[in-house]
């Protein structure tokens, strides 16, 4: 179905596409300068400020508030040089990665280069989570990407072309089913995140002490078709350079009953990721409420 181009549409389209101009144009530690900037205006503009206090408090009781605000605003500096860094994905091809990326060589690594058949690739709003997809076409591995649709068609396919600009493949949600099944018998990589809430369609596990309703996707195909896990993240250690982290393969539990398969792996990769969060609580993305069907802490 053809989505209906407004006015407002190619106005924020315009602004988007200059924005991405000038962010590409001035010299990288500049961008991430700027973007930097632009998370803390954010911050102290208060845009979504409440929601992200809420959520680290609620992840980080014995945090003070002066605590709780230092980790967001460095979140919000975080988000402007994710920003800045996707809008410049274009660029950042292979001598990129050798320059700024160190690859950590963790056994889940390693059997993920090893692994023949096909791969759920799980990240998170955490850290540069884009480019950490990207990454994976930089170690030889056949990625493809499950993307959601922006109400804006013209500002969509902007970001779509940002994401294939370094060859990934893009799966919308509509073929996705075909598309993983076809991923896992040829044996590339299928990216996702799975860290938002998913209302009432979603598997309540705990996160941080709390039932949180997450998305049922990733562990619903890895039980279906028992194709492995991969918890992935990057992690920013100075301006530009990163560290690319895989943190664990997990494989389903086949002697469980689907459902109890699908709630019991859900749990698994969020512990993985509450405790990567813990380590790097700066580097999450704070502001989604992400408690809001299971709590009442909004």
């Amino acid at each position: 179905m053809t989505r209906k181009v407004t006015f407002s549409h190619k106005v924020e389209y315009a602004l988007t596409r200059s924005a991405g101009l000038f962010l590409s144009i001035i010299p990288l530690r500049c961008a991430l300068a700027g973007g930097a900037l632009l998370g803390g205006i954010a911050w102290f503009l208060g845009i979504r400020k409440r929601v992200s206090r809420i959520n680290i408090s609620t992840a980080f009781p014995e945090k003070t508030p002066r605590e709780v605000d230092t980790i967001g605003r460095a979140s919000y500096a975080n988000s402007g040089r994710f920003m800045v860094e996707f809008i410049r994905q274009g660029r950042m091809g292979q001598k990129y990665f050798d320059k700024y990326i160190t690859v950590e060589r963790t056994d889940a690594l390693e059997r993920t280069l090893n692994h023949t058949t096909g791969i759920i690739g799980l990240t998170f709003h955490f850290g540069n989570w884009e480019y950490y997809g990207v990454s994976n076409v930089f170690l030889d591995k056949d990625i493809s990407f499950l993307v959601g649709r922006q109400r804006n068609s013209l500002v969509d396919a902007y970001i779509n072309r940002l994401r294939s600009s370094q060859g990934p493949k893009l799966l919308t949600r509509d073929v996705s089913m075909r598309g993983i099944i076809k991923i896992a018998r040829q044996g590339g990589i299928v990216c996702w995140l799975s860290d938002q809430s998913a209302g009432k369609n979603g598997l309540v596990v705990d996160f941080f002490g709390k039932p949180a309703s997450t998305p049922r996707g990733a562990a619903a195909f890895s039980v279906k078709l028992n194709m492995p896990i991969t918890c992935g993240f990057m992690v920013r250690e100075k301006g530009p350079y990163q560290r690319f982290v895989v943190k664990e393969f997990l494989m389903p539990n086949r002697e469980l009953p689907k459902h109890e398969a699908e709630v019991e792996l859900t749990q698994r990769y969020t512990k993985v990721l509450e405790e990567m969060i813990r380590e790097y609580p700066e580097l999450y993305w704070w502001s989604h409420r992400r408690w809001k069907r299971t709590t009442d802490i909004y």
